[in-house]
């Protein structure tokens, strides 16, 4: 390869990145035709046809290259491209058939002892701060979301971007984009009024009728919006496709859940009543990261495993490989594998990293199970913290799977036993967190436990021991509007109590005997 000809390719690639496609097309057009078999040039060529509108012309001239070219890395590489082009198109099957093949080239190479070499992670230097991570990125969703409100458009932050909200108290440093939610009565309204405010939509190689991108014209922040329906007691959303058959689809499925209105800086916007109901549906446990989440594939409130997921996830998972990134390629393969058991293909991709993950000595991943949640609620003194205290503390964890603890102010001590606590709160909490069973320590929580409370807070059950029948009635009185599947009440552990303590104290435990002699 000549400098000259190296220097051309160069100046296509930057070209391409700078979305100067017309002059792009005219360096490569003339190139393609004189190599017509060359991959670098092919790559670039492809890359752009179908950034272009130029998706069925990819087919024939990657399959050309396919045919010709030698060893399963590059065979690989080029199924992944059929496969990708294919996918475009919506024909699906032969996106399929073609993944598959980029698999057992994969395979194949991995049999023999070859794995695609890690590409070297760039560092982009920024030359101005992270906008989600400096609050640019908030205050455009918050002043974007409260000029739709005015104009009657009830959009609200979704998906990653309540996840951060909720979760974080701010959008996460890592995102990449916006994400709003809207009814579809409301779609065509809200792109409008997106489209009016300056926002730019994304051209998209897919064109799905309930999910549009955006982009900011000063900011260069993304933006997706994504539509909702409801169906009968459920909220509908995903990528839909009208005309194609099921398998066409991807569905999620969430519970009904209300909005509300919410004073910002910017304006009222609306904002779900209950977050944590859209949050458990995608992510299960929302409360623990997972870097390696990809909510195409890894939401746990899709319908179906369809055909179209698949191919994404196909898609993915060989992206990555080809990349040497096995890690992430393994994720996609056991991602597959948990949703289809009997995808063999998937099953044994993931078998073959596994083993060039030992074999090069690298971390093996792994992916949270992501469990739903059981979180448990309860209230308590916890004074002279003790034994009894402990078993309680246990068996209200071994309810669920996280348990909060508010641990009473003095002067709510004071009211209901008519004495202050040996132990300020300050103490008591301190010594509660450091409880193995305990995950959360709280010390400002209503006295009445109500169901909207517990709805609010993602509570499910609350719990409480009684050390007489007099202390039930008056728990039982503050969470009487709590459903019974609500209310657990435990065990109280007998010859051990505060007072017990107290007591000993007073009479003389603790302290150095001595014999004195009247």
């Amino acid at each position: 390869m000549t400098s000259k000809f190296e220097g051309l390719l160069l100046q296509a690639k930057n070209l391409i990145a700078a979305g100067k496609f017309n002059d792009a097309d005219e360096l490569l057009g003339p190139l393609k035709s004189e190599n017509p078999l060359s991959q670098d040039i092919a790559r670039l060529w492809c890359s752009l046809a179908m950034r272009t509108g130029r998706v069925a012309e990819v087919l024939a001239y990657a399959t050309k290259i396919y045919e010709h070219v030698q060893g399963d890395f590059y065979k690989a590489h080029w199924a992944h491209v059929l496969g990708t082009a294919s996918f475009i198109l919506l024909d699906l099957p032969a996106a399929q058939a073609y993944f598959t093949a980029a698999l057992n080239h994969l395979m194949a190479l991995a049999k023999s002892g070859k794995i695609p070499p890690q590409k070297e992670s760039t560092i982009h230097l920024r030359t101005e701060a992270n906008p989600f991570a400096s609050g640019e990125a908030e205050k455009l969703l918050w002043t974007t979301c409260a000029d739709l409100a005015q104009l009657g458009i009830s959009a609200f932050p979704f998906a990653g971007t309540l996840l951060g909200l909720v979760r974080n108290g701010c959008l996460l440093d890592f995102d990449k984009d916006i994400d709003i939610a809207v009814q579809m009565e409301s779609w065509d309204a809200c792109c409008t009024a997106l489209e009016q405010a300056g926002w730019a939509k994304v051209p998209m190689r897919i064109e799905y009728a309930n999910y549009r991108d955006y982009v900011h014209p000063e900011l260069g922040i993304t933006l997706d919006v994504c539509g909702l329906r409801d169906r009968g007691k459920q909220i509908v959303g995903g990528f839909a496709l009208p005309g194609y058959p099921d398998d066409y689809q991807r569905v999620s499925v969430f519970p009904k859940f209300d909005l509300t209105q919410r004073n910002t800086d910017y304006g009222s916007v609306w904002f779900p009543r209950q977050p944590e109901k859209i949050l458990r549906a995608f992510y299960g446990d929302w409360r623990t990261p997972n870097p390696n989440w990809d909510t195409v594939v890894s939401a746990l409130n899709l319908e179906n495993f369809t055909l179209l997921v698949r191919c994404y996830a196909y898609h993915r998972l060989i992206q990555h490989w080809l990349l040497g990134n096995l890690g992430k390629a393994w994720c996609y393969a056991h991602q597959i594998a948990l949703r289809d058991p009997d995808d063999v293909l998937a099953l044994r991709s993931r078998q073959w990293m596994e083993r060039a993950i030992v074999r090069l000595n690298r971390e093996m991943p792994v992916w949270p199970r992501n469990q739903l949640q059981k979180r448990v609620y309860t209230r308590m003194v916890a004074d002279l913290f003790h034994e009894g205290h402990i078993n309680f503390l246990r068996e209200a964890r071994a309810l669920g799977t996280h348990l909060t603890v508010c641990v009473v102010s003095d002067q709510r001590v004071l009211e209901n036993k008519g004495k202050f606590p040996v132990m300020k709160q300050a103490e008591r909490a301190a010594v509660v967190a450091a409880c193995k069973y305990v995950n959360v320590v709280m010390t400002e929580t209503p006295p009445r436990v109500t169901p909207e409370y517990m709805l609010e807070n993602g509570f499910d059950i609350y719990a409480f021991a009684c050390a007489s029948e007099q202390e039930r009635q008056e728990k039982y009185k503050f969470c009487n509007l709590l459903p019974a599947e609500m209310i657990q009440e435990l065990g109280y552990t007998p010859g051990i109590s505060t007072s017990d303590i107290v007591l000993r104290i007073q009479e003389g435990a603790g302290r150095k005997h001595t014999d004195a002699k009247s």
